[in-house]
């Protein structure tokens, strides 16, 4: 069997993001308010509006680093092209839509910073390639299914 060492490392980085992430969720009302108080920014009466968009995006963050830890799994224990993979492709690329989505009517509410432009792109691009990807795999296993058939 051939180490996979890429593949482990992801998986680690990903435990270790939602150690953090889940932390920083927790502890958001406290964050935020200390950030308001802090930063010129934003006044008081957009903390609540921020606390809404960062809890509205946040769960999906947690969740889109939680499939990835699946598809890495997957990848370490040399089953890539299966239904779970693509299961965890399409929540993904839906939970990035819903983050470019909560960010997008975000630009509305909440006074704009280029940041929360690059997340709405980005956001974008995830759900774009998350679905691409979605839709790779479900070709890999029709292809493995066929093949399987054949022999």
């Amino acid at each position: 069997m051939k180490n996979d060492n890429l593949s482990k490392f992801l998986y680690g980085l990903c435990i270790a993001g939602l150690i953090v992430l889940t932390g920083m969720i927790v502890g958001l009302p406290w964050v935020v308010r200390w950030l308001v108080s802090r930063v010129n920014f934003y006044s008081e009466t957009h903390t609540i509006r921020l606390m809404i968009l960062l809890y509205t995006t946040g769960i999906p963050a947690w969740i889109i680093l939680w499939q990835t830890k699946n598809l890495a799994h997957n990848i370490i224990e040399r089953n890539p092209f299966s239904i779970a993979s693509k299961k965890n492709l399409k929540i993904i690329s839906l939970c990035a839509v819903v983050i470019c989505l909560a960010y997008g009517t975000a630009l509305l509410f909440i006074p704009v910073t280029i940041s929360m432009i690059v997340i709405v792109g980005g956001a974008f691009m995830v759900a774009l390639i998350g679905a691409i990807l979605y839709k790779l795999v479900d070709v890999a296993i029709e292809i493995q299914e066929e093949n399987e058939l054949t022999i």
